[in-house]
């Protein structure tokens, strides 16, 4: 029988971000916001005697201790579950991820665990850190799900890529999206073009008063994340059957809804794909499918 791979517990948010805690198989890790735990928490979201990771077997198990806000595994909250390497852990303002252990240089859990606590130490007078991390070790569709299933309330703000975006959380639920302050676009397009971003910096703050959310959304977290993931795949798709750039062909508009009519009132203006979906008010993949269709027609041809 194969060895079994040592692994450990690597911050991807919270106080401790960047941190990394071994797992010790010869011993239970408790986790919790009471001194003496094996992995102190010190946030007001952690319960005293939070969780426990231990292995049975060879077989790593995750086990919530009863906690007031519970334990998620990969955005689901669990009572008792089979742990592997990837699996992401959110416990109050902190994702952790299982993660290889490198073999050396090897500290003990207790060395860690004195490190932590000097950071804690230091910390206490700060405000309370926000949960904050990479996109890149965290994909927005993930970190939205754990957002969700955990109903939190708060603004996210995500940079990236040039720009900059604030979604409006309200006990778990979208209620807000906007991406570069523009609010005049409807919530909805804004949210789905976030969930292509891949390269970034996330931080989740308290909500207040104004900014994102002026145009609720009235779907549920779950059933935005699965529309949107389809809509950026089939967009994907239909990116790749369209000219960049295309000009308008004059004539034969007639019978043209007003919809498709101001379309190509936005390709004579702007004369390239992406232009005309930035400007269009129709989500990415409602504009690229109405554009594709005067294509067809032969409305729009493309040019270099």
């Amino acid at each position: 029988m194969p060895a079994r791979r040592p692994l450990a517990l690597r911050f991807l948010s919270g106080r401790f971000q960047g941190g990394v805690v071994p797992i010790d198989p010869s011993r239970p890790m408790l986790l919790g916001r009471q001194q003496g735990s094996d992995l102190l928490l010190p946030e007001e979201l952690v319960s005293r005697r939070h969780a426990r990771l231990a292995y049975e077997g060879d077989e790593l198990v995750l086990e919530d201790l009863g906690s007031t806000n519970g334990t998620y595994l990969n955005g689901v909250r669990v009572t008792r579950a089979r742990v592997a390497e990837g699996d992401r852990v959110l416990l109050g303002q902190s994702i952790l991820k299982v993660v290889a252990r490198e073999p050396a240089p090897a500290q003990t859990a207790e060395e860690v665990r004195a490190g932590l606590e000097r950071a804690s130490v230091t910390a206490e007078p700060r405000r309370a850190a926000a949960m904050q991390g990479r996109i890149e070790e965290v994909p927005l569709p993930d970190l939205l799900q754990l957002f969700g299933t955990s109903r939190k309330t708060g603004l996210l703000v995500v940079q990236g890529d040039g720009h900059a975006a604030e979604v409006r959380l309200d006990k778990g639920r979208v209620v807000g999206c906007v991406i570069d302050g523009r609010e005049e676009l409807a919530a909805e397009k804004s949210f789905y073009r976030l969930l292509g971003w891949s390269h970034g910096h996330f931080e989740l703050k308290p909500a207040a008063p104004g900014g994102a959310g002026l145009r609720p959304i009235a779907a549920s977290m779950e059933g935005l994340l699965m529309e949107g993931m389809r809509q950026t795949d089939e967009l994907r798709r239909l990116r790749q059957a369209l000219p960049l750039r295309f000009a308008v062909v004059a004539g034969g508009s007639e019978g043209l809804d007003a919809t498709d009519r101001a379309l190509l009132a936005l390709a004579a203006q702007h004369g390239a794909l992406e232009g005309v979906l930035d400007a269009a008010q129709l989500p990415d993949l409602a504009a690229a499918e109405r554009l594709e269709r005067l294509v067809q027609r032969g409305l729009l041809v493309a040019v270099q």
